[in-house]
């Protein structure tokens, strides 16, 4: 691999907070994103994403070469189940409540095998041409989102999140983001793959062949416009945040910009040539 660009930023100012992260090793390029949390318990510290995001790093760095897809599943999401048998808290709850499972997202790439793996909805693109990973869930969750805070907006109890610290539409569509938790790893109209330790090991999982001489990029879905540069991904989230920073219009979110925050989620970009 040769890396021409790489970038990784949590939405707050404090670091420790990112629930995103990247590798890079001999084998093996990755782009992580830990789910942001909507644990009712908030049984892991600082969050279950900053907690699933190391892991899962923490797996791949440890991945023989020749690990294949579905080595590299089982690999972290065994890892998951570990930690949660090593929590404090009753294994009941992990295997009852979804919503407090470790989750987390990736996108790996192996260059002994020439394939990348996408697990879950992190990005990728290839020579310019990107695959969609956008969950249906989301974009009915996002929906949603927009139609509240509308409703809110027309009688007018709703303020934009660059005039308002809270967002009071996701405040009301919460219930339905911890509802999303009861389809994970399910085959089905709402169903997603997510790392949580509970994965299905025969779940479809989309592989993507890679050439050698092939640009490749690898992002979380904190670039929710991706583009074959950083700086034009980064010129087109600012973009948003100045025309739509309550991500409601031209893109749907469930979440959007608020203040004292960099963006509305963490974000990472890689890009390399195979």
């Amino acid at each position: 691999m040769r890396i021409i660009e790489q970038h990784c930023q949590g939405k707050r100012t404090d670091h420790s907070l990112n629930e995103d992260g990247l590798i890079i090793t001999d084998d093996f390029a990755a782009v992580v994103d830990g789910a942001t949390s909507k644990s009712v318990r908030h049984l892991w510290q600082p969050s279950g994403g900053v907690m699933a995001k190391d892991l899962a790093l923490e797996v791949i760095a440890g991945l023989p070469a020749d690990a294949d897809m579905r080595q590299t599943q089982q690999a972290i999401d065994g890892r998951f189940r570990q930690a949660h048998s090593e929590h404090g808290a009753d294994t009941a709850v992990f295997t009852d409540e979804p919503v407090e499972r470790l989750q987390a997202n990736a996108v790996v790439y192996s260059a002994d095998r020439h394939e990348a793996w996408l697990f879950g909805d992190c990005q990728i693109m290839v020579n310019g041409e990107q695959i969609p990973t956008v969950k249906h869930v989301d974009e009915l969750l996002g929906e949603l989102r927009a139609f509240t805070a509308l409703a809110l907006r027309s009688k007018g109890e709703h303020q934009s999140p660059a005039a308002a610290a809270t967002d009071p539409a996701r405040a009301m569509i919460l219930p339905f983001l911890r509802l999303q938790s009861q389809f994970a790893n399910k085959r089905g109209p709402y169903g997603y793959f997510v790392f949580d330790g509970f994965t299905d090991p025969t779940y479809p999982i989309r592989t993507v062949n890679i050439n050698p001489g092939d640009e490749v990029v690898l992002a979380s879905d904190g670039y929710p416009l991706l583009r074959p540069s950083l700086a034009q991904s980064e010129r087109e989230l600012r973009r948003l945040k100045r025309e739509d920073p309550e991500l409601i219009s031209e893109y749907q979110s469930t979440k959007g910009f608020t203040p004292g925050n960099d963006s509305f989620d963490d974000r990472t970009y890689l890009r390399f040539i195979a």
